[in-house]
């Protein structure tokens, strides 16, 4: 037919396309993909964004704000941060209680530390921080065991 573009009786399989200079900036893979699933990047950074701000407000107690509580916002949010990433790369082939545990830790640790600012006593601060720890490290175990393979 006069309207088919003419084929090469040459050719063994289908043509690729060389891969792009701007992927290769971006830090896509071949596939268009990035080389992190995007959740495990937005919720730590979201959680330290939430974290590194309450934190000062709870700490100025109603007074301006200075550097001092600034960095405190800084520093407990990139802390914060890192540790939910790291936990959320940890290898799927680890114990579900391992890794329950893990986030209960960093959860009632977190929520410990956020209390404390208060000027609450170390006791009841203490005991809200293993309530939460636990009641976040019961909900990791069933979400794990739930979606177990």
């Amino acid at each position: 037919m006069a309207t088919q573009a003419p084929t090469s009786r040459h050719t063994t399989g289908p043509r690729h396309a060389r891969p792009s200079r701007l992927s290769a900036l971006s830090g896509l893979s071949r596939r268009g993909r990035l080389p992190v699933p995007l959740h495990t990047i937005a919720v730590p950074v979201t959680l330290g964004i939430l974290y590194g701000v309450w934190a000062p407000f709870i700490q100025r107690h109603g007074n301006p704000l200075n550097a001092l509580q600034i960095t405190l916002g800084v520093v407990s949010g990139l802390v914060l941060a890192i540790l939910v990433f790291l936990l959320m790369r940890m290898p799927r082939t680890i114990q579900p209680e391992l890794r329950a545990t893990a986030f209960g830790v960093v959860a009632g640790v977190s929520v410990g530390f956020l209390h404390s600012l208060t000027y609450a006593s170390v006791l009841r601060s203490s005991g809200i921080g293993l309530t939460v720890g636990g009641a976040a490290a019961i909900a990791t175990f069933y979400f794990f065991h739930t979606r177990e393979k």
